[in-house]
Parts: C-alpha cells; sequence; structure tokens
C-alpha cells in the first residue's frame, strides 16, 4: 500500500532538511479512508447535478404542456437556435447538452481531490473508477424502454438513445484512464504482480467486456442489428457481474451500484415481459403482402392506451421466435402495423407473407412507446413522410381526426413524398380515411426517376391548358423548368382519394410558409416529419427558419428511421 504514497512523500530532500518519514499502516488507511469519502462526496454532488438538470427538462416540459405557450418573446430565437441541425447530433441543443455532459466528467475527475499524500496519478484513477461506475448506472437509467423520465418530460426513450450511447461511450474511455493509471504506476514502480491479484483480473475482465460492447455497437448496429443486440446484451450484463467482483464488498459501495443498474434493467424486463405476455393471450396476427416489399400485420387484439402514431414492439413467433421488433402503429382498430422489407426479421417476415398471402399466426405486441406531442393543442399542423414514414403521418393523421371528431376547426396538411407509386396501395384506406375529411389537405409526392419516365412515356408530355387535377412533372436530372401535364386517369395512381399528385419533391419550404400564412402570435404550429435524414434535415432547417419572435409559436417533432 506504502507505494500509492505521493511522490512528494518520496521524493530526494532539500539540503537542509531530512526527507519526512513515510506513514506508517494506520496513517496510510486513513488516508486512504479520507480519499474514499471524498470520492463518494464527489459522486453525490454528481448524482445531484445531474438531477437538477433534468429537474429543469421536467419544469420546461411542464410549461410547454400550457394550452397557449407563454409570452416569452426573447425565447424564440433561443427555441430556434437549439433546434438547428449540427453534424453528428439531432440539434445544436442536443450537442449543448452533450458538451455539458462531457464537461461535467472531465470536472469531476479533479474536484474534491487531495494530492498531499497520494499521486495524482492514483488520486484520477481513483476518481475515473468512481465515475466509470457512476455513468454504467446512467447508462443503464438511459437504456430503459420503461423510463420514469420520459414520463416527466415528454421524451420517449428513443429519444434518449443518444444519451444511452454518449453516457456508455463516456463510462468505456473512464474505464481507459482508470485501467492505464492504475497500470502504469504499478509497473513504475515495478509491482506488477498487482495486476495477477484476482480482484484486478476481474476488473481487466469487465473492462473487455465494455470494449467489446463498444466495438460490437460501432461496427454492427446498423449492419446487423438482431446480432448487434445479442452481443451488446450479454457483454454487458458480464461487464456488471465482473465490475461487482472487482469491488466485491458492500462497504465499497460498487457492488451497490450495480445491483441498483442490474435491478433498473430487470425490472425494466420485467414489465416487458409481462406486458408481452398479456396482450399474447389468445392473440394471432394476419400477414398481408404488399408491392415493393411491404407487408401488413393486422392483430385481432386491442393493444391497451395505443394511438396511432406511437410504436409498438411486435412478436411473431412463427418468423422469429426469440425477438421483438418496433414498428410504428398505423391504426389501432384493429392493430394495424405496414412494415418495410429490408432485412433479417422484416426480410423472413415479408417472404412468409409472399408465400402464404392471408397466414394467420401467434402474434403479441408490446408497448406503446413514443411521445407525440397532443395535436389538438394546435391550430395547424403539416406532417411531412418519406416512403415508409406514411405509417407515422398516417397514424398520426387519424389521431388528430379521433381528437378533432365533431369539430370543423381541422386545419391540417399531410405531404407524403415515395420513389414508388406502390407505396400508395400500403396506405390506400387510411388514404380514403384522411382524403374524406373536412380540413384535411394531403400532397403526394412520386420522385423515382423510372416513376417519372413511365408517365412522361405514356403522356408524350404534352402541355395542358389547365385542366383540373394537373399533375406537375419535374425533371428527374433536376431541370427547373417544370411542364404541366393533363390529368389522365389512367396516369394517375389509382385511390389517391382527393389527394393532389406530383412527379416532383415536395417544396418544404412552401409547405412550411402556407402553415403559417396569416396566423396570430399567440397561435401554434406543429411541424412534424418522418422518414429519411435528408427528408428531417431540410424540415429542421426550414421550421427552425420560422421560429421568430412576433411569430406563431411553431414547434418541431422529428422521428428518424432507426432504433
Amino acid at each position: 500500500m506504502s507505494s500509492l504514497v505521493s511522490d512528494a512523500s518520496t521524493a530526494a530532500p532539500t539540503q537542509s532538511a531530512p526527507p519526512p518519514p513515510p506513514p506508517d499502516q494506520a496513517q496510510l488507511m486513513a488516508i486512504f479512508a479520507a480519499q474514499a469519502e471524498r470520492n463518494h462526496d464527489a459522486m453525490r454532488l454528481y448524482a445531484g447535478v445531474l438531477a437538477g438538470l433534468m429537474g429543469l427538462f421536467i419544469i420546461f416540459h411542464f410549461f410547454s404542456l400550457l394550452r397557449r405557450p407563454l409570452k416569452l418573446g426573447p425565447f424564440a430565437s433561443l427555441r430556434r437556435l437549439v433546434s438547428v441541425k449540427v453534424p453528428g447530433v439531432p440539434s445544436l441543443g442536443h450537442g449543448t447538452l452533450l458538451l455539458v455532459y462531457l464537461g461535467l466528467n472531465v470536472g469531476f475527475i479533479f474536484i474534491y481531490t487531495d494530492t498531499s499524500f497520494l499521486s495524482l496519478r492514483v488520486v484520477v484513477a481513483a476518481r475515473t473508477g468512481w465515475l466509470a461506475v457512476a455513468n454504467t448506472v446512467l447508462t443503464v437509467f438511459f437504456s430503459l424502454k420503461n423510463t420514469p423520465l420520459g414520463y416527466l418530460t415528454g421524451v420517449s426513450y428513443e429519444r434518449l438513445n443518444i444519451l444511452h450511447r454518449i453516457s456508455g461511450l463516456t463510462t468505456f474511455l473512464l474505464v481507459v484512464v482508470h485501467a492505464a493509471s492504475y497500470s502504469s504506476f504499478f509497473l513504475d514502480q515495478q509491482n506488477s504482480a498487482r495486476l495477477r491479484v484476482r480482484e484486478e483480473i476481474f476488473g481487466i475482465v469487465a473492462g473487455f467486456s465494455l470494449l467489446t460492447v463498444v466495438m460490437v455497437a460501432l461496427t454492427l448496429q446498423r449492419r446487423r442489428y438482431e446480432l448487434f443486440y445479442v452481443l451488446h446484451v450479454v457483454f454487458f450484463v458480464v461487464s456488471l457481474v465482473f465490475i461487482s467482483l472487482h469491488h466485491p464488498t458492500a462497504a465499497e459501495r460498487v457492488i451497490i451500484a450495480m445491483g441498483l443498474a442490474a435491478g433498473m434493467w430487470f425490472l425494466d424486463r420485467l414489465v416487458r415481459v409481462s406486458r408481452l405476455v398479456y396482450h399474447g393471450i389468445n392473440n394471432t396476427a394476419t400477414l398481408q403482402p404488399l408491392p415493393n416489399g411491404g407487408t401488413r400485420v393486422i392483430l385481432n387484439k386491442k393493444l391497451l392506451g395505443a394511438n396511432p402514431g406511437e410504436h409498438a414492439f411486435l412478436w411473431i413467433p412463427g418468423i422469429r421466435r426469440f425477438e421483438t421488433h418496433p414498428f410504428t402503429i398505423a391504426r389501432t382498430e384493429p392493430l394495424e402495423f405496414v412494415v418495410a422489407s429490408q432485412d433479417g426479421f422484416t426480410r423472413d417476415l415479408h417472404q412468409y407473407a409472399l408465400k402464404n398471402p392471408g397466414a394467420i399466426l401467434r402474434a403479441s405486441a408490446e408497448g406503446p412507446y413514443g411521445q407525440i406531442p397532443d395535436l389538438a393543442r394546435y391550430d395547424r399542423v403539416v406532417i411531412f413522410a418519406g416512403g415508409s414514414g406514411g405509417s407515422f403521418a398516417f397514424g398520426s393523421a387519424l389521431r388528430l381526426l379521433r381528437a378533432s371528431e365533431g369539430s370543423d376547426k381541422t386545419d391540417a396538411t399531410l405531404v407524403w413524398s415515395m420513389r414508388n407509386s406502390a407505396l400508395l396501395e400500403w396506405f390506400s384506406a387510411h388514404l380514403r380515411d384522411v382524403g374524406h375529411s373536412p380540413g384535411f389537405k394531403t400532397s403526394i409526392h412520386i420522385t423515382g426517376e423510372r416513376e417519372v419516365e413511365k408517365l412522361s412515356n405514356r403522356s408524350g408530355l404534352g402541355t395542358a391548358d389547365g385542366s383540373e387535377g394537373a399533375l406537375v412533372l419535374e425533371d428527374s436530372l433536376g431541370d427547373e423548368s417544370a411542364i404541366e401535364l393533363s390529368s389522365i386517369t389512367g396516369d394517375l395512381p389509382s385511390d389517391t382519394h382527393g389527394a393532389s399528385v406530383h412527379y416532383q419533391r415536395p417544396n418544404v419550404n412552401d409547405f412550411v410558409a402556407q402553415s403559417v400564412e396569416g396566423m396570430a402570435s399567440g397561435q401554434r404550429v406543429l411541424v412534424m416529419a418522418c422518414g429519411p435524414a435528408g427528408l428531417l434535415k431540410e424540415v429542421r432547417s426550414v421550421a427552425t427558419s420560422r421560429m421568430v419572435p412576433g411569430g406563431p409559436h411553431v414547434s418541431l417533432h422529428c422521428e428518424q428511421f432507426g432504433w
């Protein structure tokens, strides 16, 4: 233990002063006890600061629930600023929050420290270990599907996922500093035998388990999600076990923190499994193949508390026995999902539906999840969707229609873009419901080059004299000149139910401009979007540009593909 004493106590003495005697065993124990208490105090303060930050978001959410927003003109510019998209994170607000979090971790490495008797290297090694323990608990908290933070802040678990990833990566970096600092110190002291002590070996195993968790997340999450998920969970559990074995005594409190993390994770799993079992009793799913790789899944039982536009985890053991996957709820009566085929489960689901159209399989759903704004509180709503993002768009539209049933004040626009007109069949019933609702306008944009080619070949690109229901065709190579075509029944996709159809990309700026046009400063406009990253980036940029003092209160809600 004396090898941990600060270099100051073993440095060469001056000519006039003899070296101080090394501390005896009792003094060393007192030094380490004092250092441990400082670490505990620092972690209590760290937890308090994080709780305070969460409290600010809870208060902000409370004020956002007011029927009319508080008239805080100067804050309109701030809202616009924090909503701006920046590289690597969803918005400048997210980026600022992450910088604050990282700054706190760096700061807490050095506050409440004392290097009078222990070297800075040892102090940093111990503190980063404690910060890694604290951030492990935080990482698990941000991973919960049924997180209390979601209910208190109106932020669903998938929006907290970026915090889960950043806190997890921070935990790993702290572990690296912790291990490197202690290892280099012991090696410098020619005490490499310390690294072969059983508890230290357990710590090394925990560190490599966390390395595996991080590497799997960085390499497999996008390409092989199902494999990533299994490895992620397995090595996370391994790391919790070996961190506990690294400091196994309750007095050190590490095992208590790991028990808290494991308890939260287990309770969340228990809630999810219980709901899956409950909703799986006498429940089945009917599979209907759709063109262009889609599959309609209709469950015969309702999902308690579900609303269109939210999402739930779907379990069909006949396709994948031990897997659940999240999909947007397109309709609740009956419970309906429209699934785009990608790979893994969705590919197998679509292939099964193609071979067995109308097949009925045992199924269950767990949820609902997602924090969608209360659409009835807004004076005007505009919804953008790209491709299979139509599930969210039409689900939200049906939710708005349900909320405004019996009212003639609905003022909403749905803008849906797709590369292939075959996707219209995916949501034909939803188009009918929305298209026949007063106050709801639907604009369909078909952008695929082949679709434009097909139309131009059939129509001859003749010029129309302003006939009703004219289509607008934009050159697929980006020519700014537009050509109006007469509305030929055979050229229009079927079952558009009054929606305007355009063979060009939607002008997001024009739609948002129309949504705020004529709105007073006290009125509220909600801009929603779901689809690929490019669409969301454009919608975010345009919507934030309309968040100005003195104008209507513009809110933005984006749902991105991926989990």
